[in-house]
């Protein structure tokens, strides 16, 4: 019986080369840590106003970056009548997320990129999402 040719070994190689790539992406469980072990390792951070973005997260395929709003007050924000376009304008901003370098492993996975707004209570303003498939790779 003979083993594969040079264009068969070829192949082979070449699916085990693209098996790898992939299980080393943000795919796999272990991209999914390695990207929150890098936006972690620069929190607490600054996030915009009186923002802060505190951790980084894994729930399931979520990846989850906690801000939170030390001043504010979750009940008599989502009662403003523009909360709506607050949060809309926070869903507008996800794809920022899609240029770091952490998460631009993370682009045509499973992955999961949100963004969960909460005040000094641990009480939800609202959460951001976006799937990491929606980030276009970055050259």
């Amino acid at each position: 019986m003979h083993g594969p040719g040079p264009r068969g070994r070829r192949a082979a190689l070449s699916a085990l080369a693209c098996g790898l790539a992939l299980a080393a992406c943000g795919g796999s469980p272990g991209g999914l840590q390695s990207a929150r072990d890098a936006l972690a390792a620069d929190l607490p951070q600054p996030y915009f106003e009186d923002l802060v973005t505190e951790s980084a997260s894994i729930e399931g395929r979520r990846l989850v970056l906690l801000v939170r709003s030390p001043a504010g007050d979750a009940d008599r924000t989502r009662g403003n009548p523009r909360f709506e376009e607050l949060r809309q304008s926070e869903q507008d901003e996800m794809h920022s997320l899609c240029a770091l370098p952490a998460v631009q492993g993370l682009a045509g996975s499973e992955a999961v990129l949100v963004r969960r707004f909460v005040d000094r209570h641990d009480k939800l303003f609202f959460e951001t999402v976006l799937p990491a498939r929606d980030c276009a790779p970055q050259p």
